[in-house]
Formats: C-alpha cells, structure tokens, sequence
C-alpha cells in the first residue's frame, strides 16, 4: 500500500512513512534505545521538530511542524488497531502536543466493497451503512466483499481512502483531560502489568476491577 500510496500523492504536499510491523513501545525504552531506533528517528526527522535529548521530547513549533496533519491508516484488524495505536503511543511520548493541537488523524476506510449486477462497485464505511444498503438495493447486489486491509485495495482506491480530501473519511484525535490521556497510554504500554489487565476486563470483558 505504501508505494501506491507514494506513487498517488502530491510530494509537495504529502510524504507516506511506511511502518513495517510493531513499531518501539516508548513507555517502556530508554532514552537512548529510543533515539537509536530508526523508525523513531526517521519519524523525528520527518515531522521537522528539534528534539531535546534531556527529556527525550520533540520541542513543539507549529512553525517548523513539516506537515499539518498527521494520518495513521492501518488495516481494520486487530494488528492494525495496535500498529496504529502504538503509533500514538509514540507520538504522545515525543510530542503530546500533537495530538491535543489536533494535528493527528486516525483514516477510517470502507469495511465493504458490494459489487452490483452491472459490475458497479459500492464502497460502504460499516456494518450499519451495508445493512441498509442491503435493505435498499438487496436485488441488485452480486458480491460483497469485507476488506480486512488496505494492501486489498487498489492503488486508485487507496488514493479515494486516503489522499483526497473530499472522499476520504478521517478522524480527528482529541484530548479533554490531558491527565488522563497520559494516565491511559501509561497503562496500556507501561510496565506496570496490573493497569492494563484492569483496563482490558473493564473494557473488553465487562468485569469491573478497581487498579487506582
């Protein structure tokens, strides 16, 4: 997807980084592992910020910020959601300002792809908005596909999903409670292990544990 995307951009206005597999859990690495990872310095480096090495932060300037938003788009699986979530993980880290100057962005691409009796394709965002095509349009429907990833799409797609402004769906990452923001992303990628298990039985399994 990466050099579809590449080869579909405007490089005056656009760059692709391209994350290969599990990006460096920052909560639990040292300063120095953390400047030594390549990924970490090419994204520092890409971004245009000055890092300060005594706090192992990026110094916030809109000013010198190379690019005004910040899009994650990953595949809409579990790996996905953790690549993408590990890239805010990241981002938090380095600059928090980032995210609550509202500069990254979460890309949300169609789960369905329906191909109609006439060799049409319909690009649906979710399992609501295909219900109700179904409803609507059940006759003339052929195939519809559920699309784990963006590496199932093609390259003209990706730039519809992605790159064009007036199709693509994005969203906006915002913080309310900057306190808690930090206390969420220590819990879930520090290496204190009881937090995160508290969090994924309060919030996936439905039991309610007290880890305050």
């Amino acid at each position: 997807p990466a050099s579809s995307l590449v080869a579909q951009r405007d490089a005056m206005r656009t760059a692709v980084y391209s994350v290969r597999g599990m990006m460096l859990n920052l909560q639990k690495s040292s300063e120095e592992k953390i400047m030594q990872n390549k990924e970490i310095n090419n994204l520092v480096t890409a971004l245009g910020l000055d890092y300060n090495a005594k706090n192992g932060q990026m110094i916030y300037d809109k000013n010198k910020l190379r690019y005004g938003k910040i899009i994650a788009a990953s595949d809409a699986d579990a790996a996905g959601s953790a690549i993408e979530n590990l890239l805010f993980n990241i981002l938090w880290h380095l600059c928090p300002e980032l995210i609550t100057e509202g500069h990254v962005y979460s890309a949300e691409p169609p789960l369905f792809k329906v191909t109609t009796k006439k060799n049409q394709y319909v690009f649906l965002a979710d399992q609501q908005a295909l219900n109700q095509y179904m409803e609507d349009h059940r006759s003339e429907i052929s195939m519809v596909h559920r699309s784990k990833g963006l590496a199932e799409s093609a390259p003209e797609e990706l730039s519809t999903f992605i790159l064009d402004e007036e199709t693509r769906v994005i969203r906006q990452l915002t913080v309310n409670d900057i306190g808690k923001t930090d206390k969420l992303f220590k819990d879930l990628y520090g290496k204190n292990v009881p937090p995160r298990v508290a969090y994924i039985n309060n919030n996936i399994w439905g039991v309610e544990v007290d880890y305050e």
